[in-house]
């Protein structure tokens, strides 16, 4: 016997309102008994978070490169995990008998060969797991796999664990269905699948089970139009003023071993005083006020980013204090991208952060600030150090469902490195 799921047009991902369409290829080397043959598609979100120890509410992460904190019981660490499964796509369909056939009290024989089922399914826009009749069906009510179904203990209907009560005992919000996510194996997974079940009756026999795993991306919004706004953080950064030269003292004493010449003078000469040299001193005054530069990170509002395109980023440099005498530089330069994912695990919270270096330059040598420019003067950074670099394929699409969410932060920028 062998069982396995051929899709039709395989797509590497598939989004909202897409229909996949595929066949349950089934060979069999002998006769067999069969109930029903049940597809279904399924998307599943789970989380996993230990308890914390200090009752704080923060979960632990349970990934395998994230050490838990030890909690000993009769000489055993112990660390308890709380899971929360959210079914956020189920849809079923029965192959076989027809799906609108009445269910079979006397299981069908299928003959030896290969046998086809074909299946067809649609993604819907929003996730499930708020429907009550969807759950309904999950793990065994009435319809298709439940009670009804010709599988099961003497063939007199399957006795299956109904597991759908606990969707209703969580929280749920309705929204689009999240994509696909395996960044946090063990403790964040959203996972699609398309599964087939065999049932075969009888007290020894077990059901045949089958399932082929997809990606889903859930398709963008409309986006706004396109306005002269922009969103922008800013940060200023005022010098201190330079430490001022050293004066030279007239009456620095001769070194300990200076030789003495004739009337006890010193064979070194006088040291120059500050009236015959005007440079040996230099006051703050006299080098004027050290700059002070505000340096601003703008994007346009509301600020969306692109996967695999650069960022449509700004940075501005303004004067800010009539510093006439200095010139500032930009002699260093790192913009980093911030993804918070906000995991839930019943009564847990725990918050992940993944960063994309999205450009780091040193060396730079680009004037910010020169000693004619007016305060308030405005210098923008060129955007050659950025805007021919994409952002990487790795990056996802923010989402919220009812136990996981993932948003970008505004692009984090972190500090420039500016000279005078």
């Amino acid at each position: 016997m062998s069982i396995r799921i051929a899709l039709e047009n395989p797509q590497e991902f598939f989004t909202n309102q897409d229909i996949i369409r595929g066949q349950v290829v089934f060979s069999l080397t002998r006769a067999e008994h069969v109930g029903a043959i049940i597809v279904k598609l399924e998307g599943e979100s789970r989380t996993a978070l230990g308890l914390p120890v200090d009752g704080s509410g923060r979960g632990i992460s349970q990934r395998p490169a994230v050490q838990a904190p030890d909690v000993f019981h009769n000489g055993r660490r112990v660390v308890e995990v709380v899971h929360e499964n959210h079914k956020l796509l189920y849809k079923v369909a029965q192959v076989f008998p027809d799906e609108k056939a009445p269910p079979q009290q006397v299981p069908l024989v299928l003959a030896p060969g290969q046998h086809r089922f074909p299946f067809e399914f649609k993604f819907p826009f929003n996730n499930a797991c708020s429907d009550t009749a969807a759950m309904s069906k999950l793990g065994g009510l009435a319809g298709a796999g439940g009670f009804a179904s010709g599988s099961g203990l003497f063939g007199l209907g399957g006795i299956r664990v109904m597991d759908g009560t606990k969707q209703l005992l969580y929280s749920h919000v309705t929204k689009t269905l999240p994509p696909s996510f395996t960044g946090f194996p063990g403790e964040a997974e959203i996972r699609y699948y398309v599964k087939v079940t065999v049932q075969r009756p009888g007290l020894f026999k077990e059901n045949w089970r089958y399932h082929t795993g997809l990606k889903f991306q859930p398709i963008e919004p409309p986006r706004p139009v396109k306005t002269n706004q922009e969103a922008y953080a800013r940060r200023p950064f005022a010098f201190r003023a330079r430490t001022p030269r050293p004066v030279l003292d007239s009456r620095k004493r001769t070194s300990l071993f200076s030789g003495r010449q004739g009337g006890g003078s010193s064979s070194s000469p006088r040291s120059q005083t500050p009236e015959a040299n005007p440079d040996a001193r230099q006051s703050p005054s006299a080098a004027g006020a050290p700059p002070s530069i505000e340096v601003s990170a703008r994007l346009p509002h509301p600020a969306i980013l692109t996967c695999n395109k650069p960022i449509p980023l700004r940075i501005i440099a303004k004067k800010l204090v009539p510093a006439d005498a200095s010139e500032v530089f930009l002699i260093a330069l790192e913009i980093v991208l911030v993804g918070q994912t906000h995991i839930r695990c019943q009564d847990l919270v725990n918050t992940e952060v993944t960063r994309w270096v999205i450009t780091s330059r040193q060396g730079l040598h680009i004037p910010v600030s020169k000693p004619g420019d007016s305060v308030g003067g405005e210098v923008v950074i060129p955007d050659t150090l950025w805007s021919t670099i994409p952002l990487p394929n790795t990056v996802m699409p923010s989402f919220v469902t009812c136990n996981l969410g993932y948003v970008h932060l505004p692009l984090v920028k972190r500090n420039p490195i500016l000279l005078y």
